[in-house]
């Protein structure tokens, strides 16, 4: 493939953290190598090797329109995304469905849907009461219309492009699973589990983060190590304090890199009712950190389970019991050679993963689309 300029375009940038802009961070990295690269995003500019545009900030309202908010958000990148960048770009990489109307009127030569998510089943899991209708509506909307304008789509898993198969109009389109997995040249540790457990995510309620108070309450004595940023964190900072386990927590925040909290603990909460892959659940596989993750059933969908196979290489459990939940850690916790034994299979359940190359998959398919216009 010959040197392209590629426009990325998603809601945040370089300066964020989490599972997408890892995507996004590895594969900018990559195709800089040999092709002139430009992101836009809500961030600011972090200094890259390529150039990154602030797109103006949309100012959410506050008033009855809230329940407009994600069509009006997209409204306003209609208005405020610079027409010059795609019209340069050679191919568009359209990572947020907010982008669609944008794009339908700027027509770019070629067009690929990256899709973090399906955000018409992450809105229906993680809002709440009548918000998740409001938002799930419209954001199917949004998605179905930038499907349509895509020459490919990309999605994290089996669970994912189902997901989009339904919701987002892709039955019977060629829908693209890449796991996206970034093996890190990071040589394994000696085990130093000086921590029972850590949990990583953003302080959303589709994370769930709450679940892990009344479940560490039941779990006298441990300590977690909970990594994250998003919405205001005092609310669950205030359920710790009335569950009585706030001096067992350490609230890191949000870090670059959380292997070094991955490795001191023995296990991975992870909560999250709705999961279009786990990325964080692979990297704590890879460290030898055995995960815990919500189990299917109501009120969830999970693609973590997949990666997971329940009492081999990790556990799956019903964070609305906390009960059951807590009872399952301890007697793990409480078997050192069942958990060694769990952390040796997780290792190797994330090794066979990591032998995708999602960078080279990506350029693969650039040149298809490429070909194909």
């Amino acid at each position: 493939m010959t040197a392209r300029r590629l426009l990325f375009l998603n809601n945040q940038g370089l300066a964020s953290v989490g599972g997408g802009i890892s995507i996004l961070r590895a594969l900018t990295e990559d195709l800089a190598r040999d092709h002139e690269i430009v992101v836009a995003s809500d961030d600011r500019p972090t200094g890259a090797a390529f150039e990154e545009h602030q797109i103006p900030p949309f100012d959410p309202p506050h008033d009855a329109r809230w329940r407009l908010k994600p069509w009006m958000k997209a409204r306003h990148l209609e208005k405020a995304l610079d027409p010059a960048l795609v019209r340069r770009a050679d191919i568009v990489i359209a990572m947020d469905p907010h982008f669609a109307p944008a794009l339908k009127a700027l027509r770019p030569r070629r067009l690929v849907h990256l899709s973090l998510s399906c955000t018409t089943r992450q809105e229906w899991f993680g809002s709440p009461g009548a918000t998740a209708w409001w938002y799930a509506a419209q954001y199917a909307l949004l998605e179905r219309a930038l499907a349509r304008q895509a020459g490919a789509i990309i999605v994290a898993s089996a669970m994912h492009r189902r997901e989009m198969e339904r919701f987002a109009g892709c039955a019977g389109r060629p829908v693209n699973v890449f796991n996206p997995v970034f093996p890190v040249a990071q040589p394994a540790r000696a085990a130093n589990r000086t921590t029972h457990l850590v949990a990583i995510g953003r302080i959303t309620p589709v994370k769930n983060l709450r679940a892990l108070m009344p479940l560490l309450r039941r779990l006298p004595g441990m300590h977690l190590a909970l990594l994250g940023e998003g919405d205001d964190p005092a609310p669950l900072r205030r359920l710790a304090e009335q569950e009585g386990v706030a001096d067992r927590i350490e609230w890191v925040g949000a870090v670059g890199d959380p292997t070094p909290w991955i490795d001191r603990a023995r296990l991975l909460l992870h909560p999250s009712r709705y999961e279009s892959f786990g990325m964080v659940v692979q990297e704590a596989m890879r460290r030898g950190t055995v995960p815990v993750v919500f189990a299917q059933g109501p009120g969830r969908m999970n693609a973590a389970t997949d990666l997971v196979a329940h009492g081999t290489n990790g556990l799956h459990v019903d964070f609305d019991d906390p009960d059951a939940a807590a009872a399952a850690v301890r007697a793990l916790v409480e078997a050192p050679d069942l958990l060694a034994r769990m952390s040796d299979a997780a290792r190797e359940a994330a090794a066979q993963r990591d032998r995708f190359d999602y960078p080279g998959a990506f350029r693969a398919l650039l040149a298809r689309v490429e070909a194909a216009a």
